[in-house]
């Protein structure tokens, strides 16, 4: 049972920071611009909306994939190695341009 909240806890955070991650991305990106060059060919191609939108799907599926996996040891590590990557690589450094 405890392995389960665990899990729901992790996922709840990681999705989280995907929609902050998108929203933060659309918001700032014209202002503070995009140091991912998948992106930035994306937004030259398709458009900002349409690129991240694309973007946080795939990252979506991948948290989901990973939750799912019957191991849930190693799901909580796989899920806690993400959260800690969007926290330091979105999170803080958007925030901190954000609120400038």
């Amino acid at each position: 049972m405890q392995g389960r909240r665990t899990l729901a806890i992790l996922v709840a955070l990681n999705l989280a920071l995907q929609l902050f991650d998108g929203l933060a991305t659309y918001v700032g990106w014209a202002e503070h611009g995009e140091l991912n060059p998948i992106l930035m060919a994306g937004f030259a191609r398709f458009g900002a909306g349409p690129t991240i939108l694309a973007a946080k799907l795939i990252a979506i599926m991948f948290v989901l994939v990973i939750a799912a996996t019957p191991h849930r040891a190693l799901a909580a590590i796989g899920l806690t190695i993400t959260l800690t990557a969007y926290t330091a690589l979105s999170f803080v450094p958007w925030s901190q341009r954000l609120l400038q």
